[in-house]
């Protein structure tokens, strides 16, 4: 229903706009702008005990094309894919690819995007299925397909240093979806009444010389399931050789009316601070969360996000050390590589005791030049180890080729 009536209204849209200037529409779709990005990735999970290994392997794609702007308006489709490449179905499915009836790997396809976009006044409106970047509902882009909203959005830039946002989304595709989904279902609510999430932001870039300071301001709701409010700075400063940085954060968020996503009373505090130096980048990381776990289905912003942990169950405090190395600073253009340990420490009895945990991540990208230029390897490793539980090993191989026509070359 929502594909139909958003394609019948890209119809009188551009019929309506030929009557005007049907060379100009012509245009429109002749220069229209293609970028695309193929991607070939290997996940695996090994368990220690009893608990079945996950691997999956796939080739997927993501190809957008936009329309030229026609007195500012332009439409957008994306396609995606992800295709099985003889994953074994002896291990169970990770997250590339969907389940079949039988357990087993599955390949699939779905329109990414499919929206109508408007820009005039330093202002964009879109309304249709379209990738989102906020702190705590975005584009989530860790696994074959980044998750997408149908909805309204309209972004305003028209006073200097400062963004608003707005948006009001009432459908979802998470990362193995086919089609869209009512997003009040997203969070395991059996509930037929619409119910939209409604998001509003600020984003606002001090105007000095000093440091560079942006701060964020964010408004999650939706009715009988939340209400959520997240505030970020990020401060940077040059000193020398070195570049300083410090990013606090805080986020506050309740369950509200039916509690459809369930009951919790919350928040998380923490920061992430460091230097960049000499192709070092090292940064140090602390997160508190509050007395339930965080309610995060779209993506989030949470104060540590590793390769499988993150920070964000009842009363978890959480310790981090990140070092990072760009070898362009010896030579190998192209190359970084990084190690990130996290120790997650919960509370040992009571109604919110859990296991103890920490991750070890380490990661090595590697972006070619020349005549593969847009061509990408990244390697990870993570282990887990968990307190009187099940330990295990999460690898994972990404190859991506990234291309542009048009105007995104």
């Amino acid at each position: 229903m929502r594909l139909s009536v958003l394609f019948t209204a890209l119809a009188v849209l551009f019929a309506s706009a030929s009557a005007f200037a049907a060379d100009t529409l012509k245009d429109a779709f002749a220069n229209g702008t293609l970028k695309g990005e193929i991607r070939n990735y290997y996940f695996a999970r090994d368990f220690d005990e009893n608990t079945p290994d996950r691997a999956d392997m796939a080739v997927g794609t993501l190809f957008y094309y936009k329309t030229a702007p026609l007195y500012g308006i332009s439409a957008g489709f994306a396609f995606a894919s992800s295709s099985d490449i003889y994953s074994d179905d002896d291990k169970a499915v990770y997250g590339l690819l969907q389940r079949d009836s039988d357990g087993n790997h599955q390949s699939y396809t779905r329109l990414q995007e499919y929206y109508i976009q408007g820009e005039w006044f330093d202002t964009r409106v879109k309304y249709g299925a379209q990738q989102i970047n906020t702190p705590f509902m975005n584009a989530h882009d860790i696994r074959m397909m980044p998750k997408s909203y149908e909805g309204f959005s309209i972004v305003n830039n028209s006073i200097k240093n400062l963004e608003l946002s707005a948006y009001y989304i009432t459908g979802y595709m998470g990362w193995t979806d086919d089609e869209a989904m009512d997003i009040v279902n997203s969070v395991n609510a059996a509930e037929d009444d619409d119910k939209a999430l409604i998001v509003a932001g600020l984003k606002y870039t001090l105007p000095i010389e000093a440091a560079k300071i942006t701060a964020q301001g964010w408004h999650y709701n939706m009715e009988d399931v939340f209400s959520s409010n997240y505030v970020q700075v990020s401060a940077s400063k040059k000193a020398g050789d070195f570049n300083l940085y410090f990013n606090p954060s805080g986020l506050i968020q309740k369950s509200k009316g039916d509690d459809l996503g369930g009951n919790f009373d919350t928040d998380q505090y923490g920061f992430n601070t460091g230097f960049a130096a000499y192709g070092f980048d090292v940064t140090g990381f602390y997160a508190k969360t509050g007395d339930d776990d965080l309610f995060v289905p779209w993506g989030d912003g949470k104060v540590i996000i590793q390769q499988v942990l993150a920070a964000g169950r009842a009363e978890e405090d959480a310790y981090a050390l990140k070092v990072g190395y760009d070898f362009s600073k010896v030579g190998i253009k192209g190359l970084s590589a990084y190690a990130f340990h996290t120790v997650y420490d919960t509370p040992e009895s009571g109604n919110n005791a859990s296991a103890d945990m920490s991750e070890t991540d380490l990661s090595a990208q590697y972006g070619f030049g020349g005549a593969l230029d847009g061509l990408s390897l990244r390697v990870r490793y993570a282990m887990i180890n968990v307190d009187d539980g099940e330990d295990y090993n999460d690898f994972r191989i990404y190859i991506k080729y990234n291309f542009a026509l048009g105007s995104n070359k």
